[in-house]
């Protein structure tokens, strides 16, 4: 039920894509601390600049595998710096995430995300390079309802943008 809500909501912003000023795909290592300590990987997407999708998958070293989801918005890019061939920027935003972790220990839990990093635009903004931080906090539903450890996901990665041009 899960990978047939994810197809949806792929399928739904690439109808909307006509109407974006841009569209990103990339890819971000990711390590984190607090409750998850394991290293992972994400593809993303992104249907506008402020709007990220991540694919997450996380291998633990007690053979567990968490995969996971997450949805982050992005509003606040204030540029720190501008040259000639791009620019750095501090990011915040805010979103939501969701994780099941196979194992021994079957666990679901789903919640909220505070992402905070910089990124580094190139190329007329077709390149990007990023790293954030992103406080998460959440509630596990499985094996039992409580309150989660917060935990910090890191991530560094890099993104390739198609701008729509204002040019007729």
């Amino acid at each position: 039920m899960k990978i047939k809500a994810l197809v949806l909501t792929i399928i739904l912003c690439i109808i909307a894509l006509p109407g974006l000023h841009a569209f990103g795909l990339g890819a971000q290592f990711n390590f984190s601390t607090g409750d998850i300590h394991a290293p992972g990987a994400s593809l993303l997407f992104s249907p506008a600049d402020i709007a990220h999708f991540a694919v997450n998958w996380y291998l633990d070293f007690d053979n567990v595998n968490i995969i996971g989801l997450t949805f982050d918005l992005c509003p606040l890019a204030l540029p720190l710096t501008t040259f000639s061939a791009g620019s750095i920027n501090f990011t915040l935003g805010i979103g939501l995430f969701t994780n099941v972790a196979f194992g021994d220990d079957r666990e679901f839990h789903s919640g909220l995300r505070l992402p905070v990093g910089f990124n580094l635009l190139l190329g007329k903004n077709a390149l990007e390079f990023f790293t954030h931080v992103a406080p998460s906090f959440s509630v596990h539903f499985i094996p039992r309802l409580e309150l989660a450890d917060p935990f910090f996901p890191i991530a560094a990665g890099a993104r390739f943008w198609i701008r729509k041009s204002n040019r007729r």
